[in-house]
């Protein structure tokens, strides 16, 4: 009889689509399965070949909603008896891992891809009571998985001198890992460059500087709009792209005043698919963050791009850039500092070339897909090996054949 491969269930939120580079990396060894909030994905995971089921998730504080989420994971797994739980993301990790552990799962992993919007905030009142709910969630979270895994080593210092996790039962993994092959200048002819200029009204010898985020405070759009609307009125050959969805459901979305400001600075083109197109026709990257990101993907595929980058000086982002090494870095909330780099940036091509390299040989050299799925990989047979010393009938007994989505 074939044995069965070790079966992991991938969870996350309405984004959990983003893991699908990292479950094709895994699935030689491993079968992999998906469980994610947004019923849309089943016909993307299908056709990357993996079984998805979907759950429900609220976004916003709701008990009761929340608990009937919890039953609805633990049914999902019951059903699917999994040897490895890995959740992401806040709410999807302190569901799931409660799911997983009356489920009885053998192993529970989370990992935490940042803090979030709600303690990106000015330190005051809200914030503090923010993190106070938030670090007590994230206590529990913790003490019910096998491992935590951040996704930077600022935030992982953080929870450790917290006491929120032990360092015994935590690792860093840097971000979600970037196919670098596909992210390479290379792969986009001029003629495509071309026409995606023409397509975006971009006119030949115009410079290109580029934004991807939704469109929420935190991710510090409006300093990329004020740097925009100054820079514009003295070095007219540049072009302003801000590439992402608005999101009407958050709290820190901009008010109408701020979208027109923001629509008269910027030349916003809402989301895209096509990324590491709209990367190669430009010149450079800002993500001017203030939200509390692990590592935030868009570095690490500007990087991957030979783009200089100009970003915060903030947790996840000085993963990614070191100053005047591959790109420099602003203080947070500074409008004018971001403007002060960007003009640098623009006025020296020699240096955009410089970092631009250094910044494509680091993120082939840390960021690659495939040294996230190795150490994935390596974490999931490392507990595995641990768990083969539990007493007997601690592992989960199941039939071998394909999950049925």
């Amino acid at each position: 009889m074939t044995p069965c491969l070790p079966r992991v269930l991938i969870v996350g939120g309405p984004d959990i689509d983003a893991r699908i580079h990292l479950m094709h990396g895994l699935s030689p060894a491993f079968e992999v399965i998906a469980i994610g909030s947004d019923p849309i994905l089943a016909s993307k995971f299908s056709a990357a070949g993996f079984p998805y089921r979907h759950y429900t998730l609220s976004r916003q504080v709701a008990p009761i909603s929340d608990l009937r989420t919890v039953a609805q994971l633990v049914r999902i797994f019951r059903s699917l008896k999994p040897d490895i739980i890995h959740t992401f993301d806040t709410k999807p990790g302190l569901c799931g891992c409660l799911a997983a552990l009356l489920a009885k799962v053998p192993i529970i992993i989370t990992t935490i891809t940042g803090l979030g919007g709600s303690l990106s905030g000015n330190p005051g009142f809200r914030t503090r009571v923010a993190w106070w709910i938030y670090e007590r969630l994230q206590t529990f979270t913790c003490w019910v998985s096998d491992l935590t895994i951040f996704q930077n080593h600022d935030v992982a210092r953080q929870f450790i001198s917290a006491r929120v996790v032990s360092s015994s039962k935590s690792t860093v993994i840097l971000g979600s890992g970037v196919p670098t092959h596909l992210f390479d200048p290379s792969q986009f002819s001029q003629h495509e460059r071309d026409e995606l200029k023409q397509e975006l009204g971009i006119a030949p010898g115009e410079l290109v500087v580029t934004m991807i985020s939704r469109l929420i405070r935190s991710k510090g759009i409006m300093e990329f709009s004020r740097a925009a609307r100054e820079i514009g009125t003295c070095f007219p050959k540049v072009r302003f792209l801000l590439v992402g969805p608005a999101d009407l459901d958050s709290i820190d979305q901009p008010s109408p005043n701020e979208l027109r400001e923001l629509r008269e600075a910027v030349n916003w083109i809402g989301p895209r698919k096509d990324v590491g197109a709209l990367l190669a026709i430009s010149d450079l990257f800002v993500l001017p963050t203030a939200y509390r990101e692990g590592i935030p993907r868009v570095l690490m595929e500007a990087a991957a791009m030979a783009l200089p980058i100009v970003t915060t000086d903030a947790a996840g982002c000085r993963e990614v850039v070191q100053d005047r090494v591959n790109g420099l870095l602003v203080p947070l909330r500074d409008a004018a500092a971001v403007t002060r780099a960007i003009l640098r940036l623009l006025q020296q091509p020699e240096l955009r070339r410089r970092l631009g390299q250094a910044a494509q040989r680091q993120a082939v050299e840390r960021f690659d897909l495939s040294i996230v799925v190795n150490q994935t990989r390596s974490v999931y047979e490392q507990l595995m090996r641990e768990r083969l010393l539990s007493p007997p009938g601690a592992a989960t007994t199941r039939e071998c054949g394909a999950a049925k989505a």
